[in-house]
């Protein structure tokens, strides 16, 4: 009859785990304090991005710790090398975080989550760098590090849901008010504190001579592997490499996606063929062994698309980070296809070694994902400032141009193009340092087209958005005594909602055909609104944020209106705008 482990040996475990990774529990400790001190900032704390770049130093860290702990483990040095190994290293990822903007951008987002990737991946094989490498070995280290983080997920859920219904039910039966983010922060320290020392109380040893590392493959996942998997990436090739023979009679151009769905399948081929590897020659496997045998092969004609399909989109639009990553991960698999092939007998820690170094590849330096797309974006946009210099662009040409504008603007800043721009840009820079993307297309000398804009519908309808960045500004309001919003389709009332100098006033809007009615009291005020769009051209089809304001002003002997558009849409047709939605900040001054 088994029994539940005691407290003893539960501190036992935990007190070997500390012993064995210090620095890993430290980290996690770390990171587990940073998240909590983060969640108690305001949002505009000046402290929040150091608590922001600290968490994401603690992340990679901690698995960055691991992988060296393992490799110094495996290969019997001294601790002292080790630490100090590990110390330099993280200072180096900490230095690396602490380089970037103060609002993290994507682009660097996108930096931490290769590198976080690449790292993970570094575990996989670091602890079978300094010793002779065993393929089954390699293989059950890495199936029990998988069955591990799924048994610490498990455990983790189970031990949250256990203790926020314990708290719950305190709250609910004794009257107790816990603190409000109690919940939060349970479940910070779980998948923090508690999911990490568990996982790493189950790292397999490589060294015990007590409990070598033997191969012992689950039954169900050869199940679900041979029954499941298998057959549905067999299904996904049968499906793509029909595309490849359509496009190849019709002599038709791959569409972009394409890239994506080759990448997918040859990636989740790659893991169902590392699943099956150890069993696939053995005798009653005859479709894993059919697999094992021939993916490679198969892999070469969805190469060629997928090459294709890169390299066609990268000629015509330039590097992106997307089609950086996508053309990376195609030369990663075209070199483990060669390897596979060419090699007798090749070592699957091929794989995660050769994908942790490309992800190491794309980070830093001239070559970098950041590096080749920004100035592939800015020869473009350099290209295009010489080429239209005095000319004027096509549909296509602008829509073009602002995607790079608006790439180059979102990633690297405004002061980015300056250079390139040959000073249309100075006047704009000097009035505004961070203006949209809208408005840099019009200083120089163009319209902005956004992605969704479509050539046949410039004629056809307007759209008209109002963007202010005033966060921090204030607003002069004098003259003016209240002020409220007016929408279509939405009729505004409000009985005596405002009393000013003894005096209440009530407020209704009525939809008219002319625009509105606006009546306050017992006065009716005509607000022709629709005579304004229409004889107002910064109204139109222009689907970026403007940060032109449109002003309506309206005078009676009572009142003094002021109308400023927020938004405004609708159709053209005989060349007249119809308006179907707009919201208005209606400000009203009473005349004395």
């Amino acid at each position: 009859m088994s029994k539940l482990p005691s407290l003893q040996n539960v501190l036992n475990a935990i007190q070997k785990t500390v012993f064995r990774f210090p620095l890993e529990t430290i980290t996690t400790i770390l990171g587990t304090i940073f998240a909590i001190v983060l969640n108690e900032l305001e949002y505009n704390n000046p402290n929040k991005h150091f608590y922001e770049k600290a968490l994401m130093s603690s992340s990679l860290c901690l698995v960055l710790f691991l992988s060296i702990s393992l490799f110094f483990i495996s290969s019997n040095k001294k601790k002292i090398l080790r630490f100090t190994t590990s110390l330099i290293l993280g200072l180096l990822v900490v230095a690396f975080i602490s380089g970037f903007r103060e609002r993290i951008s994507d682009v660097e987002f996108q930096q931490f989550f290769v590198l976080n990737i690449a790292l993970h991946l570094l575990v996989s094989f670091a602890a079978f760098l300094p010793k002779k490498y065993n393929q089954e070995e390699f293989w059950e280290f890495n199936k029990q590090l998988f069955i591990r983080i799924l048994t610490s997920g498990l455990y983790s859920i189970v031990l949250y849901c256990g203790l926020a219904l314990a708290i719950l039910a305190v709250e609910k039966l004794f009257n107790f008010e816990f603190y409000n983010n109690i919940y939060l922060y349970i479940f910070f320290s779980i998948t923090g504190i508690f999911n990490t020392i568990f996982f790493l109380n189950g790292v397999p040893e490589i060294n015990n001579d007590e409990i070598p590392l033997q191969l012992n493959y689950p039954k169900g996942l050869k199940n679900f592997t041979q029954y499941v998997l298998l057959p549905l990436i067999s299904l996904y090739l049968v499906i793509l490499i029909c595309y490849e023979a359509k496009i190849l009679v019709t002599l038709s151009l791959p569409i972009g996606w394409v890239s994506y769905l080759v990448l997918a399948f040859a990636i989740t081929g790659i893991l169902s063929f590392l699943l099956v590897h150890p069993i696939a020659n053995e005798n009653g496997n005859l479709w894993m062994r059919t697999f094992n045998r021939w993916f490679y092969y198969l892999l070469i004609p969805l190469l060629g698309l997928l090459f294709w399909a890169i390299l066609y989109r990268i000629n015509l639009y330039g590097f992106t980070h997307e089609r950086y990553y996508v053309l990376l991960l195609s030369i990663w698999l075209a070199v483990v296809v060669g390897y596979f092939l060419i090699q007798k007998h090749p070592k699957i820690k091929f794989i995660p070694i050769s994908m942790c170094l490309a992800g190491l590849f794309s980070i830093v330096g001239p070559q970098s994902a950041n590096s080749v797309s920004k100035y592939s974006q800015l020869s473009r946009f350099e290209n295009y400032m010489q080429k239209t210099d005095g000319t004027k662009l096509t549909f296509e040409e602008e829509q073009e141009l602002s995607s790079i504008v608006d790439f180059l603007e979102r990633n690297y800043g405004f002061e980015v193009l300056l250079p390139y721009a040959h000073k249309k840009l100075d006047a704009l820079y000097k009035q505004d340092k961070d203006p949209g993307s809208g408005e840099i297309m019009k200083s120089l000398g163009f319209e902005y087209r956004s992605e969704y804009d479509r050539k046949e519908d410039l004629n056809d309808s307007f759209n008209y958005y109002f963007y202010e960045n005033n966060d921090d500004a204030v607003e002069n309001i004098h003259g003016y005594d209240f002020t409220f919003t007016l929408s279509k389709n939405n009729a505004f009332e409000c009985n005596n909602c405002i009393d000013i100098n003894n005096v209440s006033y009530s407020i209704q809007s009525k939809e008219k055909d002319y625009g509105q009615d606006l009546q306050i009291n017992q006065e009716i005020i005509p607000l022709k609104i629709n005579d304004f769009v229409n004889a107002t051209s910064s109204f139109k089809n222009d689907y970026s944020n403007s940060t032109k304001k449109i002003e309506q002003k309206i005078d009676n002997s009572k009142y003094t209106i002021l109308l400023t558009y927020i938004n405004a849409n609708g159709k053209i047709k005989n060349k007249k705008k119809i308006l179907e939605n707009y919201q208005i900040k209606v400000m009203v001054g009473i005349k004395k």
